[in-house]
This record gives structure tokens, C-alpha cells and sequence, in this order.
């Protein structure tokens, strides 16, 4: 169970329920709640000395953290779902909703419920006889910096050894290796440093997914001379997306097939690293789309219109909302959402890569491997490195723009290593399998609301006969096949909402 607090002012005075301290992550260098600026690390923690409540969190706030406020009350905790009372009815956020739905993740400190908030980045919170205060001292988005290629491309080579060198193992570890740029780069920095992993393991995604990523790992290893081990998936996605969904505060449709991974992990030992962040600041996997679609800072409803219908879903959303949805969380409140958010990036030299940054990795990729992943572990992210993200976030437009700037990198520091190809270069795979594949998640969902979840079938949204009636026409293998999982996702945070789920 996570940690969790709970204070209640009242005439006799606080009464504090749960967890009065808690240190979650890891600071590199200091007390999570010491004065000033953030330490390096990812990290989250609060402390009650029986008079005041004082919480912070890393430069970031990619650690998660959710505070709910009431008159006289404070509760905190890394789960979300511990801040509902069992059998409560909690009131949705239907504007955050109705970009999560499109998009897969949430904005700034949105969560799915009205009440919970997320702790801001570089935050500091206190809370004294029912008065809270909270502050952000989060880092203004840097402007573009006066650099030649050459000088971004070995500005970040140099800042990456040095985040690496701050984070040196200082016990014998394991690295989960994919057949990316990110753990790559960490996998070849850390044996240049000396300190080699005693094991790479990789993954297996859930069709259609190749299963490159293990293949390229399992080459690149090789030739530095480490074991490889591959994990096999999940054997139902359901099952391990229904899990993920409610561990990981139903903050994100992602993260399910890292499951068996991230438990072989937590029994060979408490140390790995992530390349979280090394994607959408050196090299953004959504480069295509920020191409196609510009940043005009005059015309940003416009923007918003086009990433909503590229997102997850795109129009798919919409065969799943009825008479009351469709007007809750509507295509026109998602856009009015999202347009606020993306005017905070006007400043950045590459603004739409800033907003999946501060969005898409803080909501919902940093919640594998701090909301699933083993809360007394020692995780590093050296692409999170403070003076490395100032780099990378100032780094000119024209140099981003192209998509190439981390295989600059990696070719101008491992230059043995340039002729050995990436994951993503293989195609996905398409077939008969696949269409067993999800024919088998629809019949378990249709069980386990059978079954198991009976109300499934009662729902006022009608979330299940909707997603059945997607199944007819042109192009349903691919629509029934995108919202299989918000369909469940649904499903569950209906059962949140009318208080049937703790």
C-alpha cells in the first residue's frame, strides 16, 4: 500500500491519520525538504511535525505526488486513489477528461477528479491549522541559445557524462535495455565510466509491436560484452492494463507490458536507471507531428483542433460517448483545455516539444517507473539532470526540427557503435495474429463485465454496448482495436466515480 496522510483540523486540535513522514524517489546530494532549490533527482516527500505539514518534490514534479483539499483538511499521498474514501462518490474533472480521452494523458495538475490535484514541479507545500500554502519555483522555459551545431552536439555529449558520473551504481545492478536511443546512450556511458550492468533486460510489448526492441538490445549487449535476458509479457492485456490503470492513479493508458519487467527488477535488486525525459527533449518521438503541424502562437485553437484529432483516439473517441459525455467531455472543452496549455510554451525554442516535455513525459511516461515500479528503489534518470535539461531545452529550433540531434550525439561520442540500427526502423506487425490478439482482449473484457464487474453492463454511459455497436462499418478492426483500452479505462473510472472501487 502507498503511503498516505490525512489531517482534519478541529476545535481540540489537527488529528493526523496515516503516514507523517514520507520520503519517496531519490534526491541525489540532500534532504528532499531542506530549504532552496531543489536537489538533483526524482523525488517526492512530506513531514508532519504536529504543528505544520511540509511537502516538496523534485525540479520537475515527475515524481507523483496528489494532494486534496477541504475546509480544515489536507491529505497527500503518490496514489490518487488513496485520497478517495472507500465507498465515496467523487465528482469528475470533466475538462481534463476531455483532453485525457484524446490525448492518453493529463495537462499541468489535472487529474481525472475534481478534487485531487497534482503537486506542482519544484514545489513547495505547507499546511498549518487548516490554512495551506502552496508555491512553485519551477524554471522558466528557456529561450533558444546562441549555438552552433557542433557546440549543442557536444554540449550534450559532455553533460550527459557528467549526469552519468553523478549517478555512478554504487552496488551491482541490472539495466533495462530497449532498442532505443535513450537506455542505449546510458547503456554505453556507464561502461565508458567503468561501471558496466551485471545483466540487460528487455521488455516484450503487446502486438503489434515486432519485437525489435529485445533484438537490437540483445546485439548491442553483445557487444560490450553484457548478458541479456528478455521478459515475456503480460499474458493478458487486460488483466495487466486494468492493474496498471488503477496503480498508476488512472493517469495514463500506458504502461501495462513494463509490468513483468519492472517485478524481475525489483528482485534482482533496489538500483536501475530510466531514460526517462532523453525522448522528448533530445530526439521527440512525435517529431513528425511537430513538423506537420507549426507553432503559431496567434492561431493556437487551431493547433489544438489538430493535435486533438492526431492524438490517441482522434475521432475514434467519440463512438464511445453518449448524450451526457459528449457534451462533458467535448471535443470543444478539450480544445479550450489544451489551448491554455500549449500558450505556457510560447517561449520555447521548440515549443510544441516543451509541452509533450512537461506534459506527456511528467503525467504519464514518469508513472511506470515511480508509480510502478518499487517506491524504495534508487532509480536514475540522467537525462533529468538539471544543468543537461537546461541544454537540451535551449537547444536552437533548426537543430531539433530535423530529428536526428541524439543520433548526432551517440555517433559523435560511440562513433563504433553508428552502423547498428534502431527499433523504431522496423515496421509493425499486422496479421492474423493480431486480430486474435485483440479478438481475445474484447472476449475477456466481455467476461470479466459477465462475470465479475455486472454494473459494466447497468452503466449510465452505456461505455460497453457503445464500444460493441464501434465494432460495425468500414475501418472497425482498427477503431474497436484503439478503444478496447479507454473502453476499460472507462469502465473502471465509473466504478471510481459512483464509489464501487477504493
Amino acid at each position: 500500500m502507498k503511503p498516505r496522510v490525512r489531517l482534519l483540523a478541529t476545535p481540540d486540535g489537527v488529528r493526523a491519520e496515516g503516514d507523517k513522514e514520507a520520503r519517496l524517489g531519490h534526491a541525489l546530494g540532500g534532504d528532499p525538504l531542506a530549504d532552496g532549490p531543489p536537489s538533483e533527482g526524482i523525488f517526492a516527500a512530506w513531514e508532519w511535525d504536529g504543528d505544520r505539514l511540509l511537502a516538496r518534490n523534485d525540479r520537475y514534479g515527475m515524481h507523483p505526488l496528489y494532494y486534496r483539499a477541504g475546509a480544515g483538511s489536507l491529505a497527500l499521498s503518490p496514489d490518487p486513489l488513496a485520497l478517495l474514501a472507500p465507498g465515496e462518490r467523487a465528482d469528475l474533472d470533466h475538462d481534463a477528461l476531455a483532453v485525457f480521452l484524446r490525448l492518453g494523458f493529463f495537462l499541468g495538475e489535472d487529474t481525472a477528479f475534481a478534487e485531487i490535484r497534482a503537486l506542482p514541479p519544484a514545489a513547495t507545500l505547507t499546511w498549518t491549522r487548516g490554512a495551506l500554502n502552496l508555491s512553485s519555483a519551477a524554471s522558466p522555459v528557456p529561450r533558444p541559445a546562441d549555438l552552433t551545431r557542433e557546440q549543442a552536439v557536444d554540449g550534450f555529449v559532455d553533460l550527459f557524462r557528467a549526469a552519468v558520473a553523478r549517478r555512478l551504481p554504487e552496488q551491482p545492478y541490472d539495466l533495462p535495455l530497449s532498442g532505443g536511443r535513450d537506455s542505449r546512450h546510458i547503456l554505453l556511458e556507464l561502461c565508458r565510466q567503468g561501471a558496466p550492468p551485471r545483466l540487460c533486460v528487455s521488455g516484450a510489448k503487446f502486438p503489434p509491436d515486432p519485437g525489435a526492441d529485445a533484438r537490437v538490445a540483445a546485439v548491442l549487449a553483445a557487444r560490450v560484452g553484457v548478458p541479456h535476458r528478455i521478459v515475456a509479457p503480460p499474458r493478458s492485456q487486460l488483466r495487466a492494463e486494468r492493474f496498471a490503470n488503477a496503480a498508476q492513479g488512472m493517469g495514463t493508458l500506458d504502461g501495462a507490458w513494463i509490468l513483468p519487467l519492472l517485478a524481475f527488477l525489483r528482485r534482482r535488486g533496489g538500483l536501475w536507471y530510466d531514460g526517462l525525459g532523453g525522448g522528448e527533449l533530445a530526439q521527440n518521438p512525435s517529431i513528425g507531428l511537430i513538423r506537420a503541424n507549426p507553432y503559431d502562437v496567434t492561431d493556437l485553437p487551431s493547433l489544438a483542433d489538430r493535435l486533438l484529432a492526431a492524438g490517441r483516439t482522434g475521432a475514434h473517441v467519440e463512438h464511445l460517448l453518449g448524450p451526457r459525455t459528449r457534451g462533458l467531455w467535448s471535443r470543444e472543452r478539450a480544445r479550450d483545455r489544451l489551448v491554455r496549455e500549449l500558450a505556457r510554451h510560447a517561449e520555447a525554442p521548440l515549443p510544441l516539444g516543451s509541452f509533450f516535455f512537461h506534459n506527456r513525459t511528467r503525467r504519464s511516461i514518469s508513472l511506470a517507473p515511480f508509480a510502478l515500479g518499487d517506491g524504495r528503489a534508487v532509480i536514475h534518470t540522467p537525462y533529468l539532470d538539471h544543468a543537461l535539461v537546461d541544454h537540451l531545452a535551449s537547444v536552437p529550433r533548426r537543430f531539433l526540427i530535423e530529428g536526428t540531434f541524439h543520433d548526432q550525439a551517440l555517433h559523435r561520442a560511440f562513433p563504433e557503435h553508428a552502423a547498428l540500427g534502431f527499433a523504431s526502423a522496423v515496421p509493425q506487425r499486422h496479421g492474423a495474429a493480431l486480430v486474435g490478439h485483440r479478438l481475445a482482449y474484447l472476449l475477456r473484457l466481455l467476461a470479466e463485465a459477465t462475470f465479475a464487474e455486472r454494473a459494466w453492463w447497468r452503466g449510465p454511459d452505456r461505455t460497453l454496448p457503445r464500444l460493441l455497436a464501434a465494432g460495425r462499418g468500414p475501418g472497425a478492426p482498427q477503431r474497436v482495436s484503439r478503444l478496447q483500452p479507454l473502453a476499460l479505462y472507462l469502465l473502471q473510472l465509473e466504478s471510481l466515480a459512483a464509489g464501487r472501487a477504493a
